[in-house]
């Protein structure tokens, strides 16, 4: 697996990139992905994530993660062995850390939650429609539990707000 890991200048570092890869490779292991991949994941300022959000959702506000699909690691098209261009992450700390009160959560857990949520678009999760959005959350706090669990942290103290649904979608 291959993660770029990207900081934009001034930009505050909730996630160190060995994290961020370590996140990565444990979505990919959930979700029973076991070929090649590569990834791009960028920590960008309020700016540039407002700018990304009104060109492509139409919303002119920065929101805390977009995701970015290019291939999937099930299209019939690829060789067994090709790398899977996954896609590119695009990650607001500010934000982030703006909204990590509200759900009761400190800026890092809530920045670990919206790069697996990231990921988990990647591979074809959404939540647009209820159930979807209920089983996207469900496979968060699962691989989340997992995360925590893996570096010596209490799985159970792990928490998940609706962080799946906006009012904006749907």
């Amino acid at each position: 697996m291959g993660v770029l890991v990207s900081f934009e200048e001034g930009v505050e570092r909730l996630l160190d990139a060995r994290e961020v890869e370590e996140i990565c490779a444990a979505v990919l292991a959930a979700e029973g992905i076991d070929r090649p991949v590569e990834v791009s994941v960028s920590f960008i300022g309020d700016e540039q994530m407002r700018e990304l959000n009104a060109t492509w959702r139409g919303i002119d506000a920065p929101t805390d993660v977009l995701s970015f699909e290019c291939d999937a690691p099930d299209d019939p098209g690829l060789q067994p062995d090709e790398v899977v261009e996954l896609g590119d992450i695009m990650l607001a700390p500010m934000v982030i850390a703006r909204q990590a009160p509200g759900f009761k959560t400190t800026a890092v857990d809530e920045c670990r939650l919206m790069l697996v949520h990231g990921m988990l678009h990647l591979l074809g999760y959404d939540h647009l429609v209820e159930d979807e959005a209920l089983a996207m959350e469900a496979r968060e706090l699962e691989i989340l539990r997992a995360l925590a669990s893996a570096r010596g942290d209490d799985p159970s103290s792990v928490v998940i707000g609706p962080t799946t649904r906006h009012e904006d979608e749907g």
